[in-house]
């Protein structure tokens, strides 16, 4: 059992809340999954590359630097916690994620990189969600919209690895509550085709399928829809990218969900109770439940990003 949130805003004036209404709304998820916190949420656009890399150990920040000044342009480098965010000047030379990311897992195998894009930021830790927000300081992060999770783990290890959202793409992240019971025949055939998992978590291979439909030119409603047809077992998870956050719903509703709408804000979690927590709760807010196999998709104010390839 798990739990997942998101929210998007309707109006850019209210950006500055996401810090502080994501972790009002994934708090009392925490009943749901005491294993992990992880949130993905989307700020400042940059036309640059940012990603967000964190040790698992001590390690050499400088020397971690000097590494990527070797692959790329270094623009900005902040730490962040016991980690740093690197902004990078990919203009003249686009970057292979997928081979770099396994070059950095050999150069520096204690460091792993969380994510990447123009507006993403992934943080997950082992833990409370306030424990989350304070080490990271994110209280405050300002942003249109963001999706987080709470983890009990039920098949795979406790660790930030295996929390919380998980990435596959440039400013792609998923969340996930429940099985896939067709795991292995999925990550076999995802496998087959070059792609590398990182961890035995079910829910990285949500991500991977998303990405590959989408390098195979479908629409992120196509995608899921093939989803739905392609992946068995019980959920509720969200996908978010630069300018969209969608819900799908397993073919039995089996796992719960629940959508918060007003014309500021629309809010979706495990539990209803949930949107009680909010510092800004509007009793006349619209109230539902997905259908059984729907698949709801609402749109932000953002511009997507096509010029970040989905490599």
């Amino acid at each position: 059992m798990c739990g997942i949130a998101g929210i998007i805003y309707r109006q850019p004036e209210l950006y500055k809340n996401l810090g502080n209404d994501l972790l009002r709304l994934i708090q009392p998820l925490e009943t749901r999954g005491p294993d992990s916190c992880g949130i993905g949420v989307y700020g400042s656009a940059t036309q640059q590359l940012k990603i967000l890399l964190f040790a698992a150990a001590d390690v050499s920040w400088e020397e971690v630097k000097q590494w990527w000044e070797n692959q790329t342009k270094v623009i900005k480098c902040d730490a962040i916690a016991n980690g740093r965010r690197l902004i990078l000047d990919t203009t003249d030379q686009p970057l292979d994620l997928t081979q770099i990311k396994q070059r950095l897992a050999t150069a520096f195998p204690q460091v792993h990189l969380m994510s990447t894009g123009q507006l993403l930021e992934i943080y997950k830790e082992v833990g409370t969600a306030e424990n989350l927000f304070q080490k990271y300081q994110l209280n405050n992060f300002t942003g249109s919209h963001g999706i987080g999770h709470t983890r009990m783990a039920t098949e795979s290890i406790v660790d930030t690895y295996h929390s919380h959202p998980f990435t596959a793409a440039p400013d792609l992240c998923i969340v996930h509550n429940g099985q896939i019971s067709n795991y292995y025949k999925l990550r076999f055939t995802l496998e087959k085709k070059g792609i590398v998992f990182e961890t035995d978590n079910d829910s990285e291979a949500i991500a991977h399928y998303i990405r590959y439909q989408l390098l195979q030119g479908f629409s992120l409603e196509q995608a899921l829809q093939n989803l739905l047809n392609d992946i068995d077992g019980t959920y509720t998870f969200l996908v978010a990218t630069t300018d969209k956050i969608a819900l799908v719903r397993d073919k039995f509703a089996a796992k719960p969900a629940v959508i918060y709408e007003t014309p500021e804000i629309v809010a979706i979690a495990s539990e209803y109770r949930c949107f009680l927590n909010l510092p800004h709760y509007n009793p006349n807010a619209k109230i539902s439940e997905p259908d059984a196999g729907e698949i709801k998709i609402w749109l932000t104010t953002n511009q997507p990003t096509p010029h970040l390839e989905l490599v």
